[in-house]
């Protein structure tokens, strides 16, 4: 096979196939979770050729692999068997300990999103299709085509309390995340079965039971999944094991449910509506700030995987406004200022094999995928990086006066301009323009000048 020979490199670095509990991956990573992380060699990763670079987790490692990391995973999967177990427990608490409440909490956060993101940016680019339709007239919007293409962009954001629930319930650990997602279906159900007709409230046993729409939010499956996690523990310790079969998961579902309709779900909306309130007055009243920092600093989020913390605050954006307002301007700035910053330095170098590996390598930023780019050329040649930075923030922040709002998710390259489609459409390539431009011009001139200074 064609990734054969990578796959047994990359084994051998993290400590054989003996030392990796789980692999995964996400659009350009190979993350392994390790029993012992003494084993891992990172100088042997990153001397593999096809690695662009490496990155540490909590529990492992992350090996950056760009475009083919499906291929390599699927290879890797076909010639090794992992066992699921956890890490030793001595490394694990010395690994917990690096990390403060906060950084633990967002990276929780970024771990229940992540899986989450193909799916966003399917719905994203459908809805982007949608937009499209609707504005060239491609279609009848009155017709049944058109409206099942508007349901299908729609249906993913529609039911995302479900998703999360499975994926947040796998992250936490909970006995069993479709417990979490049968839960909050019984939450939905109670909105759109007309049992509560006009009211507001219900009463349950005198207890109230507020009436409110579940579907389009992300708080009551977070809130969900924690205290399935306890009550789990809770309701296993009282039953008999006689009966513990039926009797367990009977108890966890009336428990949690009761709880999330009484207390905990009505808890949820009130934290939602002030998630809302504080979006509004911190990001989208300073869109022109965030927007400029974001786009400048943009590539050191991703190199950290800091960008992923961000996820529910873009996610909650979407379900309040139905578009986002502060991530896709900067985020188009910053690849297509990366992307042309390797580009430029291409134009300046004098070594063939370094120019050849920069067109391709900043070809492929041009398409979203920039990770080989940011570990490839823009940290080990920091005049790339600055250019990235500088490009990038001035395009942000031009993305943010402009107003730049985004349709639907997508990696942020030339192939997913469709997201932009909609009311700030022009304003979008305004700044992508503006980048290309900047991140190109800078890094001529800047790798340029050391060129001089080096002769």
């Amino acid at each position: 096979m064609k990734y054969e020979e990578l796959s047994k490199k990359i084994i051998e670095n993290v400590g054989g196939a003996e030392n990796v509990s789980k692999l995964v991956h996400c659009s350009t990573r190979l993350r392994f979770q390790l029993k012992d992380l003494s084993k891992i060699n990172k100088e042997g990763l990153k001397a593999i050729p096809e690695v662009p670079g490496i990155k540490d987790q909590k529990g492992g490692v992350q090996v950056i692999i760009g475009q083919q990391v499906d291929e390599v995973f699927d290879t890797i999967n076909s010639m090794y068997t992992f066992e699921d177990t956890p890490m030793e427990q001595e490394t694990l608490v010395e690994n917990e300990k690096e990390k403060n409440p906060f950084v633990k909490f967002m990276n929780l956060l970024a771990d229940c999103f992540v899986p989450l993101i193909p799916v966003l940016i399917a719905a994203g680019l459908t809805s982007a299709i949608s937009t499209l339709i609707s504005t060239f007239g491609w279609l009848d919007t009155n017709g049944t085509t058109y409206k099942i293409i508007d349901l299908l962009a729609e249906a993913p954001l529609y039911f995302i309390p479900f998703i999360i629930a499975h994926s947040a319930g796998k992250r936490i650990g909970v006995k069993n995340s479709y417990m979490t997602m049968a839960v909050m279906a019984s939450l939905v159900y109670l909105n759109v079965s007309g049992i509560a007709g006009e009211e507001t409230y219900l009463t349950f046993f005198g207890l109230p039971v507020r009436v409110a729409t579940y579907t389009n939010s992300i708080v009551p499956a977070l809130l969900c999944v924690f205290a399935q996690k306890y009550i789990e523990v809770g309701v296993h310790k009282i039953t008999p094991k006689a009966v513990s079969t039926f009797l367990e998961p009977l108890l966890t579902y009336l428990v949690l449910a009761i709880l999330m309709l009484v207390a905990l779900g009505p808890v949820a909306e009130y934290i939602s509506d002030g998630l809302a309130w504080l979006l509004q007055v911190t990001v989208n009243s300073n869109k022109w700030l965030v927007c400029g920092v974001l786009g400048a600093l943009m590539v050191p989020l991703i190199s950290t995987g800091l960008h992923y913390s961000l996820m529910p605050v873009i996610v909650a954006n979407y379900m309040v406004l139905g578009y986002d307002t502060f991530w896709a301007g900067p985020s188009f700035a910053a690849n297509m200022a990366l992307a042309d910053a390797v580009l430029g330095y291409a134009v300046i170098t004098k070594k063939k094999d370094v120019k050849e590996v920069c067109v391709a390598i900043g070809t492929t930023a041009l398409l979203g995928i920039t990770e080989p780019a940011i570990y490839s050329v823009a940290f080990v040649n920091r005049k790339v990086l600055y250019a990235t930075c500088i490009a990038g923030g001035i395009g942000g922040l031009v993305s943010g006066i402009l107003g730049v709002n985004s349709y639907g998710m997508a990696p942020a390259g030339l192939t997913s301009i469709p997201v932009l489609a909609g009311p700030t459409f022009v304003n979008g390539i305004i700044t992508i323009v503006v980048a290309i431009v900047l991140g190109f011009v800078i890094s001529v001139i800047i790798n340029k000048a050391g060129e001089k200074n080096v002769q």
